[in-house]
C-alpha cells in the first residue's frame, strides 16, 4: 500500500513539474501581402485553390513543448480578402504554421482560435483542434462564407501533443478553398451553347 502511494505522489509530481514547465508564448508578426504565393492544385475530384505568406517577427530562439501556450497577432501592411465559400461542398480553411527546418516532420497536436481584424473591427472568428506533423492552428469555414477582408489576426492555440521539444524558425499564414472539379466536357458544352444563342440573336437582329 505504501509503495502505491508512493507511485501515486510520484506521478502527480511529475505531472505538476509539466503543468509548472509550460510556457506562455507571445508572438508579434508581421507579413508584407505582396510577398503572398497564391497556389492551386487537383486531386481526384476536388480542386484546391489557396495563399500562402511567410511571416516575420519570430524571436530568435524559440522552442514549443508540449503543454505551452501560443498567442500570436500578425499584423498585414495592407488589408487582405479570402474569397467567399458559398456554394454547397466549399469549405475555407485558414492556419498559422510554425515550423522547424532541423525536424520538419514531427507529430504535432494543437487546440486553439482564430480571429479576424480589419481596421480594429472584429471579423469572423473559429476555433479547431489540429494534428500535423508542425505546429499548427487552423480554422475552418464551412459555406456559406461570405469574402474575409483582414489586416490582422490572432492566433491562440496550445501545444497538447508534442513528444520533443521543437525549435521553430519559421512562421506563416495560409488559407485554402475546396470545391469539386467540374466534369469533363460540361465547359465545352456550356461555350457551345452560349455561342449558339449569341448567333441566334444576331440572327434574329
Amino acid at each position: 500500500m505504501k509503495g502505491l502511494q508512493n507511485l501515486t505522489l510520484a506521478v502527480l509530481c511529475a505531472a505538476g513539474m509539466a503543468q509548472a514547465q509550460a510556457t506562455t508564448y507571445t508572438l508579434n508578426l508581421t507579413g508584407s501581402v505582396s510577398d503572398g504565393l497564391p497556389y492551386s492544385f487537383i486531386n481526384g475530384s476536388t480542386q484546391y485553390d489557396g495563399w500562402n505568406l511567410q511571416l516575420s517577427g519570430l524571436p530568435l530562439s524559440l522552442t514549443l513543448a508540449q503543454g505551452d501556450v501560443v498567442n500570436a497577432t500578425i499584423t498585414l501592411d495592407q488589408p487582405y480578402t479570402i474569397p467567399a465559400s458559398t456554394p454547397a461542398g466549399i469549405s475555407t480553411t485558414f492556419g498559422l504554421y510554425l515550423s522547424s527546418s532541423s525536424n520538419p516532420a514531427i507529430d504535432t497536436g494543437t487546440s486553439g482560435s482564430t480571429a479576424f481584424f480589419n481596421g480594429g473591427v472584429a471579423g469572423p472568428s473559429g476555433a479547431a483542434g489540429t494534428g500535423s506533423s508542425e505546429p499548427v492552428n487552423s480554422a475552418v469555414f464551412f459555406a456559406p462564407q461570405g469574402s474575409i477582408t483582414f489586416d490582422s489576426v490572432t492566433s491562440n492555440f496550445t501545444i497538447t501533443s508534442l513528444a520533443t521539444p521543437l525549435n521553430i524558425d519559421g512562421a506563416s499564414i495560409s488559407y485554402q478553398t475546396q470545391s469539386a472539379v467540374p466534369i469533363p466536357g460540361t465547359a465545352w458544352l456550356f461555350g457551345s451553347g452560349l455561342i449558339g444563342l449569341l448567333y441566334q440573336r444576331r440572327r434574329a437582329a
